[in-house]
């Protein structure tokens, strides 16, 4: 009964977390960080959801559904791996799970655009009749409905039914613990591998020495992270100041 509870909660917050993305973006509870915080605080592991969804943020920082590509579902993958993760007490079996699982609902994904037409094409039938509220009824309280169902109905399944699944994988790497180590030197490179799709899609030739400047003060400095961000802030209100000052001159 306890797995049936938890498979409920974790799926509501799987639906929310689409929910939020369409919607208001209140919690952004669809990014891997903040869905792994909520995951972390229901399962009553905090430590376990921010590791977990931490190292799936690193790794989804350069990834985006542009163009309405589909990518990798990291806010289910946290919340599963969570769980998983939770369960076993195991970072490296969460993350194990978690992975396989956001890689996986891609292909619901694509399912769920295509099964998503129903409530546009009726949107646009209302807007064509200048009913607002029809309107506002499939873009704010439907529409969300099958991206929300395709995040919640796999999460609850694989909680509510997957323990005997987890155990077997659970032995398996006891059996084999160097694949554990294997998977946390992937974690520890994975998130260097979003770092750098990232700085891909950033204009980092044209401003080379911000990038420079960052390394020093991280590498060699010492500086927190705090601190290097509130530089970079001050850094770049000076830039600006100085570029909209060489423009009016």
């Amino acid at each position: 009964m306890q797995n049936i509870g938890y498979a409920l909660i974790l799926a509501a917050l799987a639906y929310y977390a689409w929910y939020d993305i369409l919607g208001p973006a209140f919690t952004l509870a669809f990014r891997p960080l903040i869905s792994g915080f909520f995951a972390g605080l229901i399962v009553g592991d905090l430590q376990m959801g921010l590791l977990i969804g931490g190292t799936l943020e690193l790794m989804a920082l350069g990834v985006y559904t542009y163009g309405g590509a589909t990518i990798p579902e990291y806010s289910v993958g946290a919340i599963l791996g969570t769980y998983f993760g939770s369960q076993q007490n195991s970072f490296e079996l969460g993350l194990a799970l978690a992975i396989p699982a956001a890689l996986l609902l891609t292909q619901l994904d694509i399912l769920n655009r295509f099964l998503n037409f129903i409530f546009v094409h009726r949107a646009d039938a209302y807007a064509e009749q200048g009913n607002s509220k029809g309107f506002d009824r499939m873009m704010v309280y439907t529409s969300h409905m099958i991206w929300g169902f395709t995040r919640a109905i796999p999460v609850f399944l694989a909680i509510a039914l997957g323990a005997p699944a987890v155990q077997a994988v659970t032995t398996f790497f006891n059996n084999y613990p160097w694949i554990n180590k294997g998977i946390a030197v992937a974690g520890g490179l994975l998130p260097a591998l979003g770092f750098a799709m990232l700085l891909r899609i950033m204009p980092i030739q044209k401003y080379p020495a911000f990038l420079l400047l960052g390394f020093v003060m991280f590498a060699y400095l010492k500086m927190p992270l705090m601190g290097i961000a509130v530089a970079g802030i001050a850094i770049a209100l000076v830039f600006q100041q100085l570029k909209y000052r060489a423009a009016e001159g």
